[in-house]
């Protein structure tokens, strides 16, 4: 038998942490965060490469470390990268596989803009700083003849420079973000956890990792330059800064001395790290997707052919309806919004149509905080807003044309409210996703509806659509329309989700003229063989493509990844594409 808790060449297998390892996201695995640091956890086999890149973030990472490590002009390092349809190149030790143009056109405008907003600081500072290629880790070996010691890596997850102010010398950890600078932060327990590893690492040896990567990604402890901070010393100061790709501007998080950093360290980010080995209950998501333990996963639903597919030599990738829908109308849309492409506004969208898609969701929102409250209890006049500042908790700040619109909207939900009448102790999931492995297609399927419920002896599905658009139409018609409908449908038939008597899926469309509740039977024949057509007919031309090819058409003009788009050209698309079907844009983020 092999020993997992040691390497191919005999070491004990790293236990490797970084500063995002301190905090789980919402729905988030705790299974997966600790499998993901403990490379002795692991045992499904790494997933096959995609033949496009599928991490905007290692494309940008590339492109850098191309510029700042190896001396090219920024033009040179993306003509470096491979392109579609070559083999993966090797930066530095970083795997990268060929970009989508699109991809590649952001990556270009995003390092532009991280590589100016680094110019600019230097401009207001007069500190020139030198980027360090040797990224910074805190190793723990253990002790010689320690027969069952692991060793222990804490690493930051960022862009690391090195300079001089005032006689002290600085380390600045510089992580970039899609967003502007001050349109978010990181939570203290990561900053704290980066600001250790900045104050107390060591360099690794870039060259030692690039020449053999896949032997310390596979476990093996990273090979370290010096152990008390290499030539230069230990810092005296440490930084860490958002640092914008959209727009340049940055923002500091934490500046402080060193030694500083080691106190916040404890006081901040020591438990929340410690917390990640831990594990805890398995919950099925999006994590699901590569987890090193999913086989044999007792909470992890199996559906064999949800989606109408058998064929596994695809790369492995996760589905969803509103992702069926996007792909539908373009491709590279699709594509684009699952790399994390910052979007922009759509130009020549009808007068207030952003208004709209902004109250749609605010809406949702809060909805999904009223059914989250506890004690759990059915919404009511009262929590209707009363005017464009009672919005704040949603992020939203209307006018007021479209602050009555959503009031109009909450009131006529409140008629309809699916928490009215439940009994105390019924179970009651609000806004959680729902997972299910489809082996036949080696495909993850997620869904998240806004609410599933156990009423009267039955899981009920329930999904809000806030609209000032018609009624929808008769329930032959509305799972073609609202595909996440039809995939409820096959989740319950497949026995992801309990059918039983009275189960049930929802459609609960609101409007400021009052709430209309159309329901589909999971448990029909006749709903289930509609079901399938839907699905079937979205996932099938998904699965088989691998070059998310753009369809530019009508779909171009609200679509707001256009500017990385190779297709579009600036001018007005066309009226009709042929092929193309009215409803196909969906909503972009179910």
């Amino acid at each position: 038998m092999t020993d997992r808790t040691r390497g191919s060449d005999g070491q004990a297998a790293v236990i490797r942490l970084l500063s995002s390892s301190a905090t789980l996201a919402a729905g988030g695995c705790p299974t997966f965060r600790r499998t993901e640091a403990d490379h002795a956890a692991r045992r499904d086999p790494a997933p096959r490469p995609p033949p496009l890149a599928d991490s905007a973030p290692a494309v940008l990472g590339a492109v850098l470390d191309l510029v700042e490590h190896r001396g090219l002009s920024l033009g040179d390092a993306c003509s470096m990268l491979p392109a579609p349809g070559g083999r993966c190149a090797d930066v530095l030790g970083e795997r990268v596989a060929p970009p989508h143009p699109g991809l590649l056109a952001w990556a270009r405008h995003a390092a532009r803009s991280y590589l100016d907003g680094l110019a600019g600081d230097r401009a207001r500072d007069g500190l020139d700083r030198t980027p360090v290629a040797d990224f910074w880790v805190r190793q723990y070996m253990p002790d010689r003849g320690a027969s069952h010691a692991r060793p222990y890596e804490v690493c930051a997850r960022g862009r690391g420079y090195a300079y001089l102010d005032g006689g002290q010398r600085v380390r600045e950890l510089r992580v970039p973000v899609t967003g502007p600078a001050d349109g978010g932060s990181l939570p203290d327990a990561e900053v704290a956890v980066a600001a250790f590893v900045l104050a107390t690492g060591s360099g690794v040896d870039r060259d030692a990792y690039a020449g053999r990567p896949g032997r310390y990604r596979g476990g093996v402890p990273y090979p370290m330059r010096g152990r008390h901070g290499g030539p230069a010393g230990p810092p005296d100061r440490v930084r860490v800064v958002r640092a914008s790709c959209l727009d340049s501007s940055t923002a500091v998080l934490y500046d402080a001395p060193a030694r500083e950093a080691e106190g916040f360290f404890s006081s901040s980010g020591r438990e929340p790290l410690r917390s990640a080995l831990v594990g805890g209950a398995r919950s099925p998501g999006a994590d699901c997707l590569s987890c090193g333990v999913r086989t044999g996963c007792g909470r992890l639903p199996s559906a064999p052919g949800i989606l109408g597919v058998h064929d596994r030599s695809r790369p492995r990738r996760s589905w969803s309806a509103a992702g069926g829908l996007r792909f539908r109308g373009c491709p590279a849309r699709d594509h684009f919004h699952s790399l994390g492409l910052p979007g922009d506004p759509p130009e020549g969208a009808p007068p207030g149509a952003a208004g709209a898609s902004a109250r749609d969701r605010a809406v949702r929102a809060r909805l999904e905080r009223l059914h989250g409250r506890r004690p759990r209890r059915a919404c009511g006049p009262g929590d209707i807003p009363d005017g464009p500042g009672d919005w704040g908790a949603e992020g939203w700040a209307p006018g007021r044309g479209e602050a009555r619109a959503g009031a109009a909207m909450i009131a006529a939900h409140v008629e309809v409210c699916p928490l009215d009448g439940l009994r105390s102790g019924s179970h009651v999931r609000v806004g959680r996703t729902v997972a299910a492995d489809d082996p036949r297609a080696d495909v993850l399927v997620l869904a998240r509806p806004d609410l599933l419920l156990h009423r009267d002896g039955a899981w009920s599905w329930r999904d809000v659509a806030p609209t000032t658009a018609g009624p929808p139409p008769d329930e032959r018609g509305l799972m073609a329309r609202e595909p996440a409908l039809a995939l409820a449908v096959l989740l319950f038939a497949s026995g992801v989700l309990p059918l039983e008597p009275g189960s049930a899926v929802e459609l609960e469309v609101l409007t400021p003229d009052g709430a209309d509740l159309r329901t589909v039977d999971p448990g029909a024949a006749r709903v289930r063989t509609e079901a399938r057509e839907v699905v079937h007919g979205l996932a099938g031309p998904w699965h088989r493509d691998l070059e998310h090819a753009p369809t530019p058409g009508r779909v171009c003009r609200d679509c707001p990844y256009r500017r990385w788009c190779p297709a579009w050209s600036g001018h007005r698309p066309p009226e009709r594409v042929p092929g193309a079907r009215p409803g196909d844009r969906g909503r972009e983020g179910r």
